[in-house]
């Protein structure tokens, strides 16, 4: 369905960082973000399909679309968008399930010829109501996914059962306009990246933590007697192999986190992560600076959370963490940086890399950051106090030699990773002994959070 006479935009930066990852990776799949969501009750397909497309009236990310012209890639919003109808699939068994989705979410939309998302609906093999949506992160973020899931249910609900409408989501396309036409965004960022090139900077350059356990030996080093970063041959995302990893907490640690964290009003980000360092230190020496680059989704206001498309931005995470910190004190240490971080999140991911290049320099293919880490704001009330269960599948080839995806699971309340890593650079049993060590130091941080860090790595 086209629109006469649209309006066409150039990308805005979070967008420009998923064209980024298109140029350095072969398969294009890897900038896609297939998920799905199970609700604990069967639904009215019928009714579902027919709020399908009364959310991509109401989410105009839905309806964004993009073309190559002479003067690069542009994006412009259709008026009007349905589809005819929505697949649906019934699925005998939960392994017929996976491999049926798993397929799909390996399977590259086309979207120069329209197809930015693909919408499912199924039905498990013990009755429940799947939704699966496979979108490009061109048009959104996982973020704008959640977003998505609620005010679809939302309409839903209006259509079947009266219940009132949702409120009006905010449009992405003024999203756009004030990034591109804010004659201060440039200066902006500007003055965001100096500060940002301060923070990363630190009082010498940064060291690259490997997830290979080297135990006591010396921690990985790049050019004679100074710290540096990944050697080009890990980082070179082309002609490499991706394996995706799911591993868990145990009940009983997952259950200590929630309640540890609700007791003392923290983010459970800070505890995953905290014990994703720990592992990390350990394994390199007991080194106590480590880099991730973290997702920030650059939600700050009430409408850009109730926003669809992509804003989020990567953003250089170093932490340095003294041994004589307690597990508590490291958490609220966390903390303080990932405020000072969020607050500086506009910087393109361009300039973030340019930054590494111009104060440390690096290649093109060189980093400083062991990992890329997210953490999904996954919730048990997410949807409106509906039951249901999130799936997440893998975004095929990645950027990154490394990134770590972690979220409480709303049906169990486990705290779960997904693992997306290069062969050549980290097997599953490098991941394995990783993640057993990340446990064991989120165990023993929550069973004695005054107990310091280096008492903690030694127990590792």
């Amino acid at each position: 369905m086209k629109t006469t006479n649209p309006t066409f935009y150039r990308l805005i930066d979070s967008q420009k960082m998923v064209k980024y990852m298109w140029k350095y990776a072969l398969h294009k799949a890897a900038t896609q973000i297939p998920c799905a969501v199970v609700l604990n009750e069967a639904l009215d397909l019928g009714c579902l399909a027919r709020a399908v497309n009364a959310e991509i009236a109401r989410n105009d990310c839905l309806r964004l679309r993009f073309t190559r012209t002479n003067a690069g890639m542009r994006q412009y919003f259709l008026d009007r968008y349905r589809l005819e109808k929505v697949p649906v699939k019934k699925f005998e068994s939960e392994a017929e399930q996976n491999a049926y989705l798993t397929a799909d979410a390996g399977r590259p939309l086309r979207i120069f010829k329209g197809e930015t998302f693909r919408i499912l609906f199924f039905t498990t093999c013990d009755g429940r109501t799947g939704i699966y949506l496979n979108v490009s992160h061109m048009v959104m973020d996982a973020a704008a996914t959640f977003l998505f899931f609620k005010d679809l249910l939302g309409v839903y609900d209006y259509i079947k059962d009266g219940k009132p409408l949702p409120k009006p989501l905010s449009r992405y396309e003024d999203i756009i306009v004030r990034e591109l036409e804010n004659g201060d965004w440039d200066a902006h960022t500007a003055r965001e990246s100096e500060i940002l090139a301060e923070y990363i900077k630190g009082d010498c350059p940064p060291t690259y933590c490997s997830l290979k356990d080297a135990g006591d030996g010396p921690i990985p080093r790049w050019g004679k007697n100074s710290p540096g970063p990944i050697a080009p041959k890990d980082f070179f995302p082309l002609l490499d192999k991706i394996e995706f990893t799911k591993l868990s907490l145990s009940e009983e640690d997952s259950r200590a986190l929630t309640q540890f964290v609700a007791e003392r009003q923290l983010s459970p980000e800070w505890v995953v992560q905290l014990g994703l360092r720990l592992a990390l230190s350990r394994f390199n020496a007991r080194c106590n600076d480590t880099v991730f680059w973290v997702l920030c989704p650059r939600r700050r206001t009430v409408k850009e959370k109730r926003t669809g498309g992509t804003l989020a931005s990567p953003m250089p995470w170093r932490e340095i963490l003294p041994g004589t910190l307690t597990f508590e004190e490291a958490l609220r240490q966390l903390g303080a940086t990932q405020g000072f971080l969020f607050r500086h999140a506009d910087v393109p991911f361009t300039s973030l890399r340019e930054n590494e290049r111009r104060l440390f320099g690096y290649n093109v293919l060189q980093t400083c950051t062991s990992m890329m880490f997210s953490f999904l704001p996954v919730t048990s009330d997410g949807l409106d106090g509906r039951e249901y269960e999130f799936l997440g599948f893998s975004m095929g080839h990645y950027v990154m030699p490394l990134y770590v995806v972690t979220l409480i699971d709303p049906a169990t309340g486990i705290c779960k990773f997904s693992y997306y890593h290069r062969t050549s650079t980290y097997t599953v049993e490098d991941i394995e002994n990783y993640q057993r060590a990340v446990s064991h130091a989120i165990a023993l941080g929550l069973r004695d959070p005054q107990k310091t860090l280096d008492k903690i790595m030694e127990e590792l």
